[in-house]
């Protein structure tokens, strides 16, 4: 039984991928391979939709989770499931707005970047104010460039590398309007706002600038012993997502 499996509210609290097989193994990467780096800790969780993570980092043992969300009916679904399985509202604090505006000022020991990297533009600056948290551990689910058109890496000590920089972000719009996409901004324009998709390459190089080891979940491997989570995981499989730790 995987850890959602008894929690399952979670499968119909929310339009964006409620598959249980991919619930349980990215909470297998997200949290249970980093419990002790959660357990006591405050957690920020950005974008923290129907409050699947948040719940999760609660369940792992840390003291306080934020969860920062800008679609009210997500939030209200969280508070009705936490409810539900008896959280104590002292626990957790879930706010509604813009991360870039609500995160000044505020202090973590982790935090959780899950489904929201590749929902912005404002990669660096976000790396920035989570820096200024004072977190020593960041968790980045994001899309990423597939791993077929990255460009390979290479050794330079030239930090603006003019040529075959493979620091890439792809550029895309979401529609603001679907769940499952970017939240309206100040780049909205016709429906959709600008959004980029970073190499692993891009995130590591943001990563070291403000300070942080990184290190990315064997996803080939866990597939290899879980085969049965592919069908549902193709994003994974295929290399166009990852999970990503970085460290201080």
């Amino acid at each position: 039984m995987g850890f959602f499996d008894k929690y399952e509210k979670f499968y119909k609290t929310s339009n964006t991928s409620p598959f249980p097989h991919r619930l349980n193994s990215r909470h297998e990467a997200i949290v249970a391979r980093n419990a002790d780096r959660i357990e006591g800790r405050r957690v920020l969780d950005i974008a923290s939709h129907d409050g699947r993570w948040s719940f999760a980092a609660l369940q792992a043992g840390a003291s306080h989770v934020t969860g920062i969300e800008p679609r009210a009916e997500l939030i209200a679904n969280a508070k009705e499931t936490f409810h539900h399985y008896g959280i104590a509202p002292s626990r957790y604090d879930l706010q509604q707005g813009d991360v870039f505006r609500r995160l000044e000022g505020q202090k973590f020991d982790v935090v959780f970047c899950l489904g929201f990297y590749y929902h912005t533009i404002r990669h660096a600056e976000l790396l920035d104010l989570i820096e200024r948290t004072g977190a020593q551990f960041v968790v980045i689910d994001t899309e990423v460039t597939p791993a077929v058109d990255e460009r390979p890496r290479v050794t330079s000590e030239d930090p603006r590398l003019v040529y075959k920089n493979p620091h890439d972000i792809q550029l895309l719009l979401d529609p603001v309007e679907d769940q499952q996409m970017a939240w309206s901004d100040s780049m909205t324009r016709n429906g959709r706002t600008l959004v980029g998709r970073p190499s692993r390459s891009a995130i590591e190089f943001m990563a070291a600038h403000f300070g942080y080891t990184y290190d990315e979940f064997d996803w080939a491997s866990f597939f290899e012993q879980h085969p049965e989570a592919k069908s549902s995981m193709v994003d994974y499989d295929e290399k166009w997502r990852g999970t990503f730790y970085l460290s201080k």
